[in-house]
């Protein structure tokens, strides 16, 4: 039976079980409520609250970075956690521009002499200067000054909004037709030979298998960080549970009692909002240096062509001497792309040498173009149960919990409700003591503006979309014209 028609009929099916049932209902969207997991959520937040506590306010500044940090001078009473934040963010500094041991010393001691006079001081702006500076000479290392001052100003919305603004300008001076944003559609397609989400737009299509375990482990680690940080601060959960769109689930909840979080002081708010994201950055780069460990650059297989002695499933170990790998990343992330020589390694010759398994071969530049190339993945241990290797479903799983980890984290910071980066944004822009109405008009701008960029990185999408209803239109006059 073909997958799709199985996954419809078992997804229409399940739906229509759901119906019947006495579940929330919105449409096709469900909310399957639970009371089952809160007391383990109890557990975990009773370990260590002082520790919760410190984590969530590290999150704060990482999101917001100076920004979070003048927010956190405010409740300095309530602990030292700035300081060991800072303390940390000053030592990644230090040994990130290391210039040697007397450098690292002096600088280590001009650091405890600043963070002391600021717990002294207690100054939110005195806070925000120094929180930008330290944050933005990381960042000095990875990108441009400019974007790094921003970044050390206003945290990981900077590094979220850089390259979607960037995008909107190449899209509208016509330099791109790549969209900046794309949704995972949620249903199996079969692309060069695999069941795979399709991202449109994108030459990205995520495997049905690893997708779903990397989604359910996305929604399971952000809403329980969520309800953990809550029980520390004695707020009460009503239910955890799933958002279901069928029965494919697509988001998690752990659900307070609304009013009494509403009632709740700004920085207990705050912490609770800002840990969602944090642990899902934290599960997506424990994943991705684990995936970097296990899986090895890919070897390159033929998969066409047309040329005489290069023969289909050789496997190509050296282009004119150079090694034919492609690095694990780009290996899972286009997982069905069909590779071909890079033109920059050839630029200028005439003939090139090739040599696969069976042997080397000299070829003309123009035949080689032609040959095309599938990855076929390594890893750094071999263990196989029934003829399957368990590391390569590990990587699978590893690179593709990365994968959704960090995009959601960082969309999730967006400074537009309902996401939880424009919750906190309210809270936060409360430590310059402007009036409610101020607040409003300048969540306003920053929604709009976001919405823009947004918008003309999906443009992309709407032409693709707009061609696709013109070729059905186009192939319906053909059978019944008018």
């Amino acid at each position: 039976m073909d997958i799709t028609l199985l996954f419809l009929t078992v997804f229409i099916a399940g739906t229509l079980f759901l119906v019947g049932s006495k579940i929330e209902r919105h449409f096709i969207f469900f909310l399957i409520r639970t009371k089952h997991f809160i007391n383990l959520i109890d557990k975990l937040a009773s370990i260590s609250p002082m520790l919760w506590k410190f984590l969530a306010d590290f999150a704060i500044v990482l999101s917001f970075s100076g920004l979070g940090a003048a927010y956190l001078s405010r409740y300095r009473k309530f602990g030292r956690n700035l300081d060991a934040i800072l303390l940390l963010i000053g030592l990644a500094a230090i040994i990130l521009w290391w210039q040697g041991l007397p450098f690292f010393l002096f600088s280590l001691v001009v650091l405890a002499i600043g963070i002391k006079s600021l717990s002294s001081i207690k100054n939110p702006n005195a806070d925000f200067l120094v929180t930008t500076t330290l944050t933005s000479v990381i960042w000095l290392s990875m990108t441009h000054w400019f974007v790094a001052v921003l970044e050390g100003m206003f945290g990981l919305i900077v590094i979220i909004f850089a390259p979607l603004i960037e995008n909107a300008f190449a899209i509208t001076s016509g330099e791109s037709t790549i969209p900046g944003v794309s949704p995972v559609i949620l249903i199996p397609f079969k692309i060069a030979g695999e069941w795979c989400f399709p991202i449109p737009g994108m030459d990205i299509c995520i495997p049905v298998f690893y997708g779903l375990i990397a989604l359910i482990l996305l929604l399971i680690v952000h809403e329980f960080a969520h309800g953990i940080l809550a029980r520390v601060h004695k707020l009460k959960l009503r239910s955890t549970g799933l958002l279901t769109l069928g029965i494919i689930p697509i988001g998690a909840f752990v659900e307070p009692d609304e009013e009494e979080f509403q009632r709740s002081e700004s920085l207990i708010k705050t912490r609770v909002l800002s840990m969602g994201s944090f642990a899902n950055l934290v599960l997506g780069i424990v994943t991705f240096f684990l995936f970097l460990y296990i899986a090895l650059p890919s070897a390159m297989i033929v998969a066409e062509s047309h040329v005489p002695y290069i023969d289909v499933n050789s496997r190509i170990e050296t282009i004119d001497n150079a090694p034919a790998v492609v690095d694990e990343f780009n290996t899972y992330l286009f997982t069905n792309k069909l590779w071909t020589i890079d033109k920059k390694s050839i630029e200028g010759k005439d003939n090139i040498n090739i040599t696969t398994d069976r042997g080397t071969f000299l070829l003309r530049v123009e035949d080689a173009k032609k040959i095309k190339m599938r990855t076929q993945p390594q890893f750094r241990y071999n263990y196989q149960i029934c003829g399957i290797n368990i590391f390569q479903i590990l990587t699978g799983i590893l690179f593709w919990t990365f994968f959704f980890n960090i995009n959601i984290a960082l969309i999730n910071l967006l400074p537009i409700p309902p996401f939880d980066g424009g919750k906190m944004l309210i809270e936060l822009i409360s430590i310059f003591d402007i009036g409610k109405a101020t607040v409003r008009r300048v969540i306003s701008v920053v929604i709009l503006l976001g919405l823009l960029i947004l918008l003309v990185n999906a443009f992309p999408l709407i032409n693709m979309l707009t061609e696709y209803i013109g070729d059905l239109i186009g192939c319906y006059c053909s059978f019944f014209p008018i």
